[in-house]
């Protein structure tokens, strides 16, 4: 976490801004203490104002687990061939729950109902709001 003692923190390397590039990303806790960066935390290192409040920021980044997910899928499957590993295994199970997790990803506050046709429809909610894709 922020604290930089009381537990492992997942790493934010990609903050939006004008450029998306990873090159130019400042690898940041996910976890923000405000200890670090400037006194708003690590978001002064990207918005150059004074007139908002500390945030804390959470991320997530479907694209990368459903990545994750299928190679696992593929390492547990020639493990398999191979005549098996717990290891693999292990990893397998972990793998199942982040893809239930994952299903979250399909909702979007921003999507619009399917066969919308205009910018005009406003944003869906609940149910009308998976596409089935990832956000």
């Amino acid at each position: 976490r922020g604290d930089a003692k009381a537990k492992p923190a997942l790493f934010n390397t990609f903050q939006r801004g004008v450029e998306e590039s990873v090159w130019e990303t400042v690898p940041q806790p996910a976890w923000d203490a405000f200890q670090s960066g400037g006194s708003h935390g690590f978001i002064d290192l990207f918005v150059k104002s004074s007139d908002y409040a500390r945030q804390w920021k959470y991320t997530v980044a479907p694209d990368a687990d459903a990545r994750a997910i299928g190679a696992v899928f593929w390492a547990k499957r020639w493990a398999d061939e191979a005549g098996g590993s717990s290891v693999v295994d292990g990893v397998a199970k972990k793998a199942g729950k982040l893809g239930d997790y994952l299903r979250y990803s399909f909702f979007d506050k921003y999507f619009k109902k399917l066969g919308c046709t205009s910018l005009g429809c406003p944003p869906a909610n609940d149910y009308a709001s998976a596409h089935y894709l990832l956000a």
